[in-house]
């Protein structure tokens, strides 16, 4: 290990991926730091081994030309049992926000109350329920962000694309697989936001270079997977009704609609879905008494006035939601988690940035640096929480009006292909991207068997985590999740 970090040193990454090969696990994974830790979960001491390291992946054409990085818990003494990857999206994320704020040994508390002022770091403490309990758990850093790198002739255009990301960090999964004696165990991938995403593109990368490992599950925190729906575009008439139960639940969240309670109100809200998809439908051949019927139900739900519902022709996106839910106060909602707000401009268009979540993020981040330096991990100061991309992130539809994102059908194959492979999907009901209405339409359009599908819904945002009583909640699925595969 040290020979490769010396070699780094002494001639760069380019020259390194031409003097080595992937062959040699040795060669291949590199520990960047080795540590003994150990973390109570239950009332049950387990001692466990924390690796931080790279792992060299590959792009078709060359040998080695970038890197993965990972951080590795691997409980000691404890053989025949799951691993779980886990990893953020981006497209440019590390780890650390799933890191920090609910897998990792440490884990960085925030405010819980989004009206509460935030600190200018925060509490970091043991995470008392950290699942080593059931399963070894690898963070993985996607190549460009973390510890990771890209060589000096690394071919951009194919790590920048939904299958080359998905495929190196599927090779970085091999590689810590074989390199730990693991290949033989169950594993499951977690993956957040874009990272969704990601690691369903990783269920066909993994079959294809090592059919023989069994991938128990995936895990899809935050799922982005039917984006036509999540990015709503203007004229696609579905995207309104799958955004309604959310904009429902916000408005009773704020006081916008009386007495409720938010889950109720979602529901509500998914119910009126299939008149208000009529309605939408419709279009200009609506009856001007129906519309206003609508409108005054939409009104209900969401707490902004029938008028304006008949202004907006019954439409009203989620980003406009942002503006017009607490005009009068002079506050936009938080696109990442709605319950957080700040001053609305004067001037403010109908897309208001920075978002309001943004600082609660900025917090794992800096908790994440915090906790490799306190580590005594060398050169935690460079660990690149966010990396930004440049160019365009290819999601593989080509440019062509008529092709789709079909990464849902990558899931129904792994379904077919393994009869006990398994789905959880995990939303935060005030999460104004990827919503529970959303999840909920990707589930009833989808093929997969129901059964072998978990579909949980947490109070909290896009980051479900940043709530302790969400994270315990979360937390809690997830291991009954990993300890329900009967065939461990």
């Amino acid at each position: 290990m040290d020979v490769l970090r010396a070699c780094r040193k002494a001639l760069g990454f380019a020259a390194l991926a031409a003097a080595v090969t992937l062959s040699s696990a040795a060669v291949a994974q590199d520990v960047r730091h080795r540590a003994q830790g150990e973390t109570t979960v239950a009332g049950r001491t387990i001692v466990y081994t924390a690796d931080v390291g790279e792992i060299a992946v590959s792009s078709p054409d060359r040998q080695q030309d970038a890197s993965v990085g990972y951080m590795a818990y691997v409980a000691q003494g404890v053989a025949d049992r799951a691993v779980l990857f886990a990893f953020n999206g981006g497209p440019g994320a590390s780890s650390s926000f799933l890191h920090m704020g609910a897998l990792g040994p440490v884990r960085a508390r925030v405010p819980q109350d989004p009206a509460v002022p935030l600190p200018a770091t925060a509490e970091v403490g043991a995470n008392p329920d950290m699942l080593l309990d059931a399963a070894d758990l690898v963070m993985l850093d996607p190549p460009g962000t973390g510890f990771s790198a890209f060589g000096a002739g690394a071919d951009m255009d194919w790590y920048r694309s939904v299958d080359g990301d998905a495929d190196a960090v599927a090779q970085a999964v091999l590689e810590w697989l074989r390199a730990n004696g693991r290949l033989e165990a169950p594993i499951y991938v977690l993956g957040e936001s874009y990272g969704t995403i990601r690691a369903t593109a990783m269920i066909e990368a993994l079959h294809k270079r090592a059919p023989e490992v069994r991938l128990a599950g995936v895990l899809l925190i935050g799922q982005a997977l039917n984006m036509i729906e999540t990015s709503q575009r203007p004229d696609n008439v579905v995207t309104y009704p799958v955004a309604l139960p959310t904009l429902a639940a916000i408005a009773c969240y704020h006081g916008q609609v009386g007495t409720c309670d938010p889950v109720t109100s979602a529901k509500a809200a998914s119910a009126f879905g299939p008149e208000y998809l009529a309605a939408l439908y419709c279009g200009r051949g609506l009856d001007s008494e129906t519309r206003r019927a609508i409108a005054g139900r939409l009104g209900e739900l969401t707490g902004i006035g029938e008028d304006h519902w008949l202004e907006w022709d019954l439409k009203l996106s989620k980003e406009r939601f942002r503006v017009e839910l607490l005009r009068e106060e002079g506050v936009v909602l938080g696109r990442y988690d709605a319950r957080y707000t700040a001053p609305r401009a004067p001037d403010a268009g109908l897309t208001v940035g920075p978002d309001a979540f943004s600082s609660v993020s900025g917090l794992y981040g800096a908790a994440m640096v915090a906790e490799l330096t306190s580590r005594g991990v060398p050169g935690a100061e460079d660990y690149r929480v966010i990396a930004r991309i440049e160019g365009d992130w290819a999601y593989g539809s080509g440019d062509s009006p008529f092709n789709d994102w079909p990464f849902m059908t990558t899931v129904e194959q792994a379904m077919e292909r393994d009869p006990r492979f398994r789905l959880f999907i995990g939303t935060g009901l005030y999460d104004l991207t990827t919503t529970v209405g959303a999840a909920d339409y990707l589930i009833a359009q989808s093929d997969a068997d129901r059964e072998r599908i978990v579909d949980h819904v947490y109070r909290a945002g896009h980051v479900a985590y940043s709530g302790d009583e969400s994270w315990r909640q979360m937390i809690g699925d997830i291991r009954a999740f990993i300890e329900g595969d009967t065939a461990q």
